[in-house]
């Protein structure tokens, strides 16, 4: 008992002595990448391309995901009328359409991972010029990037991102005015 006596007195005196000694103040901060994706004008054109590139093959996916469903609900249907030849020919329709839409799905969520980065890569090259002229001008120490798993909890003093979506804005006015 006398041990963890000692041991915690011990940290408070490192706590507290770390404290007076420590003349330099740390400045942090953190930005939300998400939101800013999300609130900024960039980011909000940049995702309503994405959307409109791929919807068509949304709705190909759609399509075929709907033709599956008629096959086996007709295949429910009719199953006990037909010959072993005819439901062995059905199911292996239905099974070949099933991988063909699984490739597809594959294919688009490649596609749009490559379009994503594509159409959101000018953001994120002025965020990180953004954020860093914040952190040299201001002389904070470390920004954060939030998600992921990195950050737990901050207060929200700490939180960069309305200023960040403030400056890309404004940035993007004046490009869009230049253009």
């Amino acid at each position: 008992m006398r041990n963890l006596t000692g041991v915690i007195a011990g940290l408070l005196f490192l706590a507290v002595s770390t404290q007076v000694w420590s003349a330099e103040v740390i400045r942090l901060g953190f930005f939300d990448k998400q939101a800013i994706v999300d609130r900024s004008e960039m980011g909000k054109e940049g995702l309503d391309k994405l959307k409109s590139r791929m919807l068509p093959i949304r709705e190909k996916l759609d399509a075929a995901r709907q033709e599956i469903e008629e096959l086996e609900a007709e295949f429910k249907k009719k199953e006990l009328v037909w010959s072993d030849d005819v439901k062995k020919t059905k199911l292996q329709e239905i099974r070949a359409k099933k991988v063909m839409l699984r490739q597809g799905v594959d294919q688009a969520n490649r596609l749009l991972t490559e379009k994503e980065r594509e159409l959101l890569m000018p953001l994120q090259k002025k965020v990180v010029e953004i954020v860093a002229r914040i952190g040299k001008e201001e002389g904070y120490a470390m920004i954060f990037e939030l998600g992921d798993g990195g950050i737990w909890y901050a207060p929200d003093s700490l939180n960069l991102t309305e200023r960040i979506v403030q400056e890309l804005d404004e940035f993007h006015a004046r490009e869009k005015a230049t253009q």
